[in-house]
């Protein structure tokens, strides 16, 4: 079973985009299979 990892805010512009893509390249290096989905509306 895999993992959900959440990132959210109620602001924008607080870098959650960053945060999502920099800790996905992290897991991704350790070997794991990793799927971003992005559903801000911004």
């Amino acid at each position: 079973m895999g993992r959900v990892i959440s990132v959210s805010n109620q602001k924008g512009g607080v870098g959650k985009t960053t945060t999502t893509v920099n800790v996905s390249a992290f897991i991704a290096a350790t070997g794991r299979r990793v799927l971003i989905i992005d559903i801000d509306p911004q």
